[in-house]
């Protein structure tokens, strides 16, 4: 039986999708630095908001998340079906990792499933994806000068540190908020605490999104993040 907190969590995340490819349909007409690309990446991340709306893991993983898998894998450059491989996602999945897209649905589901009981670090784990990484890579392909490892900058990976941490404190303060009303939970975490584990997300992220091929990060960046914040007892 779908609850009506599932119906209106589906509702808002498949409107939420909608929304963001409408916008980045209108970065890329207006030829915006060619970032609609990252625009996807950046802004999809924020579908963790909705999240707590779920009184299902199941609703959550394979009805919420799980069908963008095989959506995206007929628009990347994988499909069959040329028509799909040329249409506006299609494209703008082969700018890139060709399976990046694809690889952020995997990881959403794989989180929505097995964290449904703490939410609150699964929506970690998607932004340090979502902001960390696709902030690092706007920043380090605009002003990264000073080359690290491969391809990847200095600049590149201070970004990746500061949107990771900056993304993290928001979460908490997200979920502070819902708790404080009543709407969801009983998160309750002192100000150092919560400081300390932002600086600690923000440099494992950071590390980790360093050493990870660009076309593994959307998978190994959050299922890594969320396992080492349950670890640690988070």
């Amino acid at each position: 039986m779908v609850s009506s907190g599932d119906l209106t969590g589906l509702f808002s995340v498949y409107g939420y999708v909608v929304l963001v490819v409408l916008i980045s349909r209108v970065v890329r007409k207006g030829r915006i630095g060619g970032i609609h690309r990252k625009v996807i990446h950046i802004l999809i991340g924020n579908i963790v908001l909705f999240w707590w709306m779920f009184d299902s893991p199941y609703i959550m993983a394979f009805l919420a998340a799980a069908p963008f898998i095989p959506l995206l894998l007929l628009v990347s450059p994988l499909s069959p079906i040329r028509k799909l491989r040329t249409s506006f996602l299609g494209e703008t999945t082969g700018e890139s990792h060709g399976l990046g897209l694809v690889y952020y649905a995997i990881s959403w589901t794989i989180l929505a499933f097995f964290l449904f009981d703490n939410r609150m670090i699964a929506s970690i784990a998607i932004v340090a994806m979502s902001y960390g990484d696709g902030f690092g890579g706007l920043i380090g392909k605009r002003y990264g000068k000073r080359k690290i490892l491969r391809e990847k900058t200095l600049e590149g990976t201070t970004a990746v540190f500061a949107a990771t941490f900056i993304a993290t404190i928001t979460v908490f303060l997200f979920y502070q908020f819902l708790a404080s009303n009543g709407t969801f939970g009983t998160f309750s975490l002192d100000p150092l605490t919560a400081l300390g584990v932002a600086v600690f997300t923000g440099v494992f992220v950071a590390i980790v999104e360093l050493v990870t091929p660009g076309e593994y990060d959307n998978l190994v960046i959050p299922l890594l993040t969320g396992s080492v914040l349950v670890l640690v007892g988070l």
